[in-house]
């Protein structure tokens, strides 16, 4: 019987020790996902480069193997301004750290350099069961005009097998509705201008890698370096100098809130935004400029940049 490919479940949790599977549910740990697609194998291969008086293929080793996934999730609210959102497993997998302020909020989830914490996450396939154990992330937030925003999540962790299960039906309940990037749902400035936002991503860069040696199989997270990219209507110089900022090296803040009611709002702030590569382009008539971004951090560090819900 053929896979049905639009039946997909995903469901991500937090593990207690990495590599052991946390046991997610389809009740409680489900995600709300867009655009997932997995890797179920990526297999390490080794070649045998066998000296013998012929040509020939003679076969590869593998010498361990991965799962990966990705998928995309709305940026909205989590429904109470204290509540985690239902994507919470999803940050705190990406080495983020959940801060909540009880009866007010924001819930707060800011980069980390230690005690990252790893996932377990099954995908579905119509019944087809894939295990990724001890799995380590990166997020990019993606915002651009009249579309709505989404965080895109790259995966790596250990091939946990691949089995058939009945999945169950998620639930969903604590993901809220989503909304397009206009002006009526979101506000933005940067170095302290209100720019008409065209377009604008944040790349979290974490670097995760696996290692297969005797006494340990595991996924690593090594390191971080935030970028992203801008895209305004070009403001005239006497507005806002953007070029003579990316020339100055001159760092500024980034803030951006998503959403106008309470438990539906994301708030989203870089205090440190160096500016560089300034170019101009043309949409509709209408000149544009766009930007490379540096999140830097200060030197209590761990403070690029943090994604609140509210």
């Amino acid at each position: 019987m053929s896979i049905k490919a639009l039946k997909k479940i995903i469901l991500c949790k937090a593990e207690v020790t990495q590599g052991v599977d946390a046991v997610p549910v389809v009740g409680s740990d489900a995600l709300l996902a867009l655009n997932a697609n997995v890797t179920p194998a990526n297999i390490r291969y080794i070649d045998r480069n066998a000296a013998v008086p012929f040509f020939g293929n003679s076969g590869q080793i593998n010498v361990g193997e991965t799962m990966q996934l990705e998928y995309d999730i709305e940026i909205a609210g989590a429904g109470a301004v204290d509540s985690a959102p239902g994507y919470a497993a999803a940050l705190l997998g990406c080495a983020t750290a959940e801060t909540i302020i009880p009866t007010t909020g924001p819930v707060t989830y800011n980069v980390v350099s230690d005690s990252e914490k790893s996932v377990t996450q099954y995908f579905y396939w119509e019944d087809q069961l894939h295990k990724m154990l001890g799995a380590f992330g990166s997020v990019e937030l993606r915002f651009s005009e009249a579309n709505v925003p989404l965080m895109h999540f790259t995966w790596e962790g250990i091939y946990g097998g691949i089995t058939t299960s009945a999945p169950g039906s998620p639930d969903l309940s604590a993901f809220q509705d989503a909304l397009a990037m206009t002006k009526a749902n979101t506000t933005f400035t940067l170095h302290g201008y209100a720019a008409p936002l065209a377009s604008l991503t944040i790349s979290q860069n974490n670097t995760n890698v696996y290692k297969n040696r005797p006494n340990s199989e595991k996924m690593h997270y090594t390191g971080r370096s935030s970028t992203g990219s801008v895209t305004i209507e070009l403001p005239k110089i006497a507005v806002k100098n953007f070029v003579e900022i990316c020339r100055s090296g001159t760092t500024g803040a980034l803030a951006l809130v998503h959403g106008t009611t309470a438990g539906n709002k994301v708030l989203i702030d870089a205090p440190n935004v160096q500016l560089t590569n300034p170019r101009y382009s043309e949409a509709d008539n209408l000149a544009e400029l766009t930007m490379d971004m540096n999140f830097k951090y200060s030197t209590a560090g761990n403070d690029e940049w943090t994604f609140k819900t509210q």
